[in-house]
Parts: structure tokens; C-alpha cells; sequence
């Protein structure tokens, strides 16, 4: 593991992993644990996509009204929809989404600037944005395939097709700047007890 960077600005510990692997429940037990802040990439796209906001103008622009809820906030689930089964549409998408998301992270942490505290920045596509240049750290939360699927299917009721689309339209999570890879098949008793050695582990480091 790298060392975290000592002196005003924040320590940043960058959070990643495949979808419905629990990455947002290992952020939740960051905070528990003393993390001063989570920054969650995809509580800003939903910030982005509420009605009146330049991106949701955007989306609407590429994408057509079919996508729009009628408060005309972006219907996330239709947008879906669409560029998880088309990778030229999903590749549009990230281009209006990712330099926003990016802007936000960078102003929340410039927020947290004058802390020395570690900052969880958390975000799906971390390893392949220039936030990676953030972290001192990097944890990725993984599962097994079959717990992946499953979980899929009942939290988030998809159907099989629906669930293989979104896997498959996954980054890599193989990166040599990953520091430490959280294994989320068990129980959640057990991904405690791994968060806490991992979290134990990174603030010991001087």
C-alpha cells in the first residue's frame, strides 16, 4: 500500500467496484468507522438529473423526451434502458455525465481542503478517470458472480438479460493503482470484519 499524504489537504481513499457488489455499504461503514466524508459519484448524477439542470438539458437533447419524467427530471430507469443496450449511446451519456460528476467531486473536495481527516471518494468508473490521480488509496469492492447476479435480480428486480447487460457494460477493476480489493460474498458480519482490518491497516500507515 502506497502512503496517505500528510499536511492540509484531505487524505483521499478511493472507492470502486462492480455494480451490486456493496460499494456503497462499505462507504456507509467508512463513515461509521471515522471517514470524515463519502462523496458518492452517483448521488451527483442524480443531482445532475434533477429538472432545470444543464445536464438533464443535455440528455434530453441526445436522447429525446421518451427519457424525461414528467417533472422533467431524467427517468433514469428509461435512460437505462437504452444506453446499457447500446454501447455507442452509453459512451454519448458518459460524455455529458462524466466532466459534470468530475466538476462536483472537485469542488466538494476543495470544500473539505483545509482537513487532514480521509476523504471516501466513491465512484463506478474511478480507474479510468483522472480522479484516480486524487487517492492516496484505492479499495475495490468485489463479490462473486453468482452473489452479483443474485443480488441484481431480487434488490434491484431485474430480469437476467436486464442484469447480464449492466454487468457486461462494466469497467475493468483490474488496475495496478488498486491498493486493497474488498471480498463482499459473505455475510455482512464478515464484510465488517474486513473493512475494519482494511481501515485499521490504512490509517496506520505514516
Amino acid at each position: 500500500m502506497g502512503s496517505i499524504r500528510q499536511g492540509p489537504a484531505p487524505r483521499i481513499l478511493g472507492l470502486t467496484g462492480p455494480i451490486a457488489c456493496g460499494k456503497s455499504t462499505v462507504g456507509d461503514l467508512l463513515l461509521e468507522l471515522g471517514a470524515l466524508e463519502r462523496i458518492d459519484a452517483d448521488q451527483a448524477v442524480h443531482q445532475l438529473m434533477l429538472s432545470g439542470t444543464p445536464t438533464t438539458g443535455q440528455i434530453r437533447s441526445t436522447f429525446g423526451p421518451q427519457v424525461i419524467n414528467p417533472d422533467g427530471s431524467v427517468d433514469r430507469t428509461a435512460l437505462g434502458e437504452l444506453v446499457f443496450a447500446d454501447s455507442q449511446a452509453l459512451a454519448r451519456l458518459e460524455a455529458i455525465v462524466h466532466p459534470a460528476v468530475r466538476q462536483v467531486i472537485h469542488s466538494r473536495l476543495a470544500d473539505v481542503s483545509q482537513h487532514t481527516d480521509i476523504v471516501v471518494v466513491d465512484a463506478v468508473k474511478l480507474l479510468q478517470s483522472e480522479l484516480l490521480e486524487l487517492c492516496d488509496a484505492v479499495w475495490v469492492v468485489c463479490c462473486s458472480a453468482d452473489t452479483q447476479m443474485r443480488r441484481l435480480r431480487e434488490t434491484r428486480h431485474m430480469t437476467e438479460a436486464a442484469a447480464q447487460s449492466r454487468i457486461a457494460a462494466q469497467p475493468s477493476f483490474d488496475h495496478t493503482r488498486v491498493t486493497t480489493v474488498i471480498d463482499n460474498s459473505g455475510s455482512r458480519e464478515d464484510l465488517r470484519r474486513e473493512v475494519e482490518q482494511a481501515w485499521s491497516a490504512l490509517i496506520g500507515v505514516s
